[in-house]
């Protein structure tokens, strides 16, 4: 009896950890939608349930996931070094040369090619996640 119901929670949990994490690609595309109609990226991507689910098998065989999620951290991590750029090149008028500004340009295109690319990655590691999960029976077709 003891060994039903631990089975039956780890099952509840993978099908939590899925829908979770299936639910933030989705936040994700739209915070792309956003950032690519406004021409301006206001944050970085959702990263959080992907250290929760990158260990699961249904997950592992899908390198489109392992791309979109390697993406998503590459993305962020520029994000980051920008942002911090940005800061350092504001905060002292002895920054702004145009060396430095050419440099905080580089980032920031950097950071646009990035972006362009997000959309197919995300439409390609959803569509991998979703037929796991319809195999699964926690979808239907």
């Amino acid at each position: 009896m003891l060994l039903f119901f631990k089975n039956n929670s780890k099952d509840e949990q993978l099908r939590k950890s899925l829908f979770d994490f299936l639910a933030e690609m989705e936040k994700n595309m739209e915070l792309f939608y956003v950032m690519d109609q406004r021409q301006f990226i206001t944050s970085g991507f959702l990263t959080e349930m992907w250290p929760r689910i990158k260990d699961i098998d249904i997950i592992k065989r899908h390198d489109a996931i392992h791309k979109y999620a390697r993406a998503m951290e590459d993305f962020n991590q520029a994000l980051k070094v920008h942002k911090e750029y940005e800061a350092w090149y504001i905060g002292d008028v002895n920054n702004k040369t145009p060396e430095n500004s050419r440099k905080l340009h580089a980032l920031k295109h950097e950071l646009d090619i990035k972006l362009k690319g997000m959309e197919a990655l995300i439409i390609l590691a959803g569509q991998d996640l979703e037929r796991e999960m319809v195999q699964l029976g926690l979808l239907k077709a």
